[in-house]
């Protein structure tokens, strides 16, 4: 990540992250082959965003890139990035991309370990929910925090944010949400950007 951050200090989309992080990999690791939007055969719906295959094995790779609303100039290329809000279906979906890995991890004999990678400049993910009834409180990725077990929306959720996310997140290994700075690009509320990985492991 320090190494992509220098190349790529922010992208224009998570597709540009998605493409910039497997060329990378790539790069340093030229005997992988590396697939984008991966279906593996036991779960159809699931579009894996990079599965690097080194030496018959695989590492799946799954990427969130939330970015707020600005304009941004480096090396005279301009940046538009969108605003993407809806913090609680952000904290939402990257647990369901850890579980998603797990998933991976029981079906595939494959498998040797996998990765997920969140980028945000929302520097809300870092803290902990303000609201006292708050509805995504389980699955905040607050900094410090660790995520395991079943976690579901507050009995108070509306159906308009649960739509396609009504299902628990159900994680089975244990996951310590650990913020780092990514980079900084400028001084304004937009201008820092912050990444959290978190490593699946194989079961023991």
């Amino acid at each position: 990540m320090y190494q992509l951050s220098i190349w790529r200090p922010i992208f224009h989309s998570e597709a540009d992250f998605q493409f910039s992080l497997a060329w990378m990999i790539k790069e340093q690791y030229p005997n992988c082959d590396i697939r984008l939007e991966f279906v593996p055969e036991f779960n159809p719906n699931l579009h894996l965003d990079i599965l690097v295959i080194l030496n018959g094995k695989w590492i799946p790779i799954e990427l969130k890139y939330t970015t707020k609303k600005c304009i941004k100039t480096i090396n005279e290329e301009i940046y538009v990035l969108k605003e993407h809000g809806a913090k609680d279906q952000g904290c939402y979906n990257y647990l369901k991309d850890i579980m998603r890995i797990e998933e991976f991890r029981d079906k595939s004999n494959k498998f040797i370990e996998g990765y997920t990678i969140k980028i945000t400049s929302e520097m809300s993910y870092l803290k902990p929910p303000t609201k006292v009834n708050c509805t995504y409180a389980e699955f905040s990725i607050e900094d410090g925090s660790i995520k395991t077990g079943c976690m579901n929306w507050a009995t108070n959720t509306g159906k308009g944010t649960m739509r396609g996310m009504e299902a628990p997140i159900v994680l089975t290994g244990m996951y310590p949400i650990n913020w780092k700075e990514y980079s900084k690009v400028d001084d304004t509320n937009s201008g820092t950007f912050m990444y959290l990985v978190n490593i699946i492991s194989k079961k023991n």
